[in-house]
């Protein structure tokens, strides 16, 4: 297998829609998790079972036969279309370029696949850019399954499928059901004459949930077999759904209107190969493929792949829609205008599961029941709340949203019904039962593995922050509505308490992660980051930099920061193995691209007064170059859950994760903020400000 094998076979691409559905894949189309799939459908509440896995495909020209797919089996790969493939694209579609072998400009075919916006579709696009008729014949394959399970070896053979399908001179439609769970999948293709089959794909392999310890061997099921020609210069589309399709070209027509004005790279291959030029076009060398502009434009179009159900996804295939997670990506969102309105749509439907002052860490999903086990969710909601209000300046929303808070706080300062507490010195404790109620949440047999009982960091500062950001909103609409408004003396005393309490986390140049008591707890994480990242400085901006600058050195990588310190023994490097092994990982070493958005705001923070624009932007840019560097090159479609925490290379985790994805919009939005600030005229001497503490 050669370097450039490798190189489409561990990046994936993936698509989704408002319902929380998604497409997900490889660049070589080979399937490696149980996850990848062409239809992966969602309903309101998360709950996904996983349709289609993939197609058969074979093309014949004068007795010549190309596969297009590729299967894993335990001992092989089979059939090889993998090799046919000239050149994968992963954004704004994931789209391939087949050709027979050696690769020629006389066979040339394309292939694209897209989603709907707003139903459980997808759309398949074959295009010949060739010189030769080409004769297609399609078996798509079926696994109508709970989207974390797999058929069993030999359990399609004996389900009953019912099937029904309709050929007519425009093409043809089909539909199957499995009868055991009444999961079914509805077709269209016009140009296509479609015959019944039977097709078992026996011990298809996984080879990346059997690494990951699970179970990775399952079965799927083709039932019809589809045959059409292709003209050169001709294309055909296959769609797929879970509802019958009742005006196929009306749907094919908006899905590819969805993805119509999106940036395409810079060696698409558009149009049929007239000239014998269009293998030698692309380009081969790992070149940029897209403009600054067109980059981030397809960032922003990958934060909204997060967007569904009028919430967020925490990330993909695995996650549904998690308190914090939501605060996280809702930050960055708000970057644009456009998407306030979301934002206060989500804000206002977290009230509506505020429980005893606290907002849910996991909402109901698939069944399962919210469960309120963090303290941090709650607090990022307030600091929201006020962040939305500055935007909306709006005196009706601050009233409502003031009250809203007085209850969040008051409920957080009172709380008798979860196991944490605010201690004498105005600080947030854990109790032991609740060490796993911050974002490094992970249990291995029921205990944290990363404990935070006690006072953690960056709980109390953004405690801090919240209540900072309430006497703001007070103050605010006070001013706007013009008449006296008094805040909650109780909630507002706490400022100066917390502050001073903040000072027992100082230990040898860096904040503790937590009290024990009034004993730090010295371990070197990123919370100490996250807490001074936060928009109310509790701290002094000499403690601030030697934080940062310590977390430069000994946490930083390019894809994020570690959880752990390489010089603490516990620190594990790789993030691998059984699940037991990579939660052991998971915060205790592991690198986390979200944590990026907390590193460069700190940087910002401290420099923002002391650089020129131009520098400030060209440093934060260095930060986040790697990725960057791999949307600009078509590397990625998305930015992932976790590295590992010693020569980061390889995604781990979720392929898609929204508060990664969140770091990176937010730390580019700011960078263009920067560049786009007026500059001075030429001779203009520029005063720098002695720093302050402030919101930013």
């Amino acid at each position: 297998m050669n370097n450039y094998f490798m190189e489409t076979h561990h990046h994936e691409w993936i698509l989704t829609n408002k319902l929380g559905s998604y497409a997900l894949g490889t660049g070589n189309l080979i399937n490696q998790r149980k996850y990848h799939g062409l239809l992966i459908a969602s309903d309101k509440n998360f709950t996904r079972h996983h349709l289609v896995a993939g197609i058969e495909e074979k093309v014949e020209w004068r007795g010549q036969i190309l596969h297009l797919d590729s299967n894993n089996y335990s001992n092989c790969i089979y059939p090889e279309g993998f090799l046919y493939l000239v050149k994968p694209w992963l954004r704004p579609f994931p789209t391939f370029l087949y050709s027979a072998l050696p690769h020629q400009n006389d066979i040339l075919i394309r292939k694209e696949i897209k989603m709907d916006a707003d139903t459980n579709a997808v759309l398949v696009k074959y295009t010949n850019l060739g010189h030769h008729k080409l004769h297609f014949t399609l078996h798509p394959k079926f696994t109508m399954a709970p989207h974390h399970e797999l058929n069993p070896p030999g359990s399609v053979d004996h389900e009953h499928f019912e099937t029904s399908f309709e050929n007519s001179e425009e093409g043809c439609t089909f539909l199957a059901r499995r009868a055991a769970n009444g999961l079914q999948v509805c077709g269209s293709m016009r140009g296509a004459e479609l015959t019944p089959n039977r097709y078992s794909y026996y011990n298809v392999f996984y080879p990346w949930e059997v690494m990951n310890g699970y179970a990775g061997i399952g079965d799927q099921i083709s039932l019809f077999e589809l045959n059409f020609t292709l003209g050169i210069g001709e294309s055909k589309i296959l769609l797929f759904a879970d509802q019958p399709i009742a005006e196929a070209d009306k749907l094919a027509a908006r899905i590819e209107k969805r993805y119509a004005a999106l940036p395409k790279p810079k060696d698409f291959p558009r149009q049929p190969d007239t000239e014998d030029t269009l293998i030698g076009s692309l380009d081969l060398n790992d070149n940029l493929l897209y403009s600054r502009e067109d980059y981030l434009r397809l960032l922003e179009f990958a934060l909204k792949d997060f967007i569904a159900n009028d919430d967020i996804v925490a990330g993909y295939p695995y996650y549904g829609a998690w308190g914090r997670d939501t605060m996280i990506v809702l930050n960055a969102l708000m970057h644009n205008p456009k998407n306030l309105k979301l934002a206060e749509k989500v804000l206002l439907s977290y009230k509506r599961e505020l429980k005893d002052g606290l907002i849910p860490n996991m909402r109901a999903e698939s069944g399962r029941e919210a469960n309120y086990d963090t303290v941090d969710a709650t607090l990022w909601y307030v600091i929201l709340l006020w962040k939305l209000g500055k935007y909306k300046r709006d005196k009706a929303f601050w009233k409502d949203s003031i009250k809203l808070i007085e209850e969040v706080l008051a409920g957080i300062l009172n709380n008798y019904q979860y196991p944490f507490f605010v201690r004498d010195d105005g600080l947030i404790e854990l109790k032991e039962e609740f060490a796993h109620a911050t974002w490094m949440d992970v249990r291995v047999d029921g205990k944290p593995v990363t404990p935070r009982n006690g006072a953690p960091v960056e709980i109390n500062a953004l405690w801090y922050n919240a209540i900072c950001c309430y006497q703001a909103m007070c103050d605010e609409y006070r001013r706007l509505a013009k008449i006296r408004y008094t805040p909650i003396e109780q909630i507002t005393e706490l400022k100066g308490l917390i502050r001073g309490s903040f000072q027992k986390f100082w230990i040898n140049g860096y904040l503790a992660d937590r009290l024990n008591g009034d004993t730090p707890v010295e371990e070197m994480r990123p919370n100490a980051v996250i807490a001074l990242s936060l928009p109310w400085e509790i701290i002094g901006r000499d403690q601030m930099r030697q934080v940062w600058e310590r977390a430069n050195a000994e946490l930083y990588t390019p894809y994020g920061l570690r959880t752990l310190s390489p010089k603490d023994f516990r620190f594990r490097k790789k993030y691998y193995g059984s699940q037991r092994e990579r939660d052991l990982a998971y915060q205790n070493g592991s690198v986390w691209a979200w944590l990026l958005g907390s590193f460069c705001g700190l940087y910002m923070k401290l420099n923002r007064e002391q650089l020129p624009p131009e520098e400030l932007a060209e440093k934060l840019g260095e930060q986040i170059s790697t990725f960057r560097n791999s949307f600009l090159r078509g590397h990625i479609a998305s930015v992932a859950e976790v590295w590992d925490g010693e020569h980061p290379h390889f995604p781990k985790g979720a392929p898609a994760q929204a508060i990664s994805v969140a770091a990176l919009y937010n730390i580019e939005s700011y960078i263009q903020s920067i560049s786009a600030a007026p500059r001075p005229e030429a001779g203009t001497r520029i005063r720098r400000k002695p720093a302050k503490r402030k919101a930013q």
